[in-house]
């Protein structure tokens, strides 16, 4: 019998905790991932694309603050939203309910919105 356990890796930088399996996005919009490797002090290196990787710390300074990027809607999450919507239309003497595309819309951009 094998037992997988999964090892959140994180690390802390200006008194903030940060999940380094998640892409961090700064002000500017750059998406900062690790790069898996930490200096000798132990700080991990964050990289965009097309610059050389930079410590946590200096890359919350220089271009913080950072957010977690949102994490894509899963497969699931949207047959879940298809399938039973928050909100219906129909009235209350019992005339059948019907999904409302406005609906529909609002339940899509709170999937959107949220991180992981």
């Amino acid at each position: 019998m094998t037992i997988s356990t999964e090892i959140k890796a994180t690390a802390e930088a200006a008194g903030c905790t940060f999940d380094l399996a998640l892409t961090w996005i700064d002000a500017d919009g750059s998406r900062w991932a690790w790069t898996g490797e930490t200096d000798t002090t132990g700080m991990p290196l964050m990289q965009t694309e097309g610059h050389t990787p930079e410590r946590l710390s200096q890359v919350y300074w220089m271009y913080g603050p950072l957010i977690a990027a949102p994490r894509p809607v899963t497969v699931a999450e949207r047959r879940a939203a298809l399938m039973a919507p928050i909100c219906t239309s129909g009235d209350e003497q019992g005339e059948k309910a019907t999904p409302t595309p406005r609906a529909f819309a609002a339940l899509l951009g709170q999937l959107r919105g949220r991180s992981a």
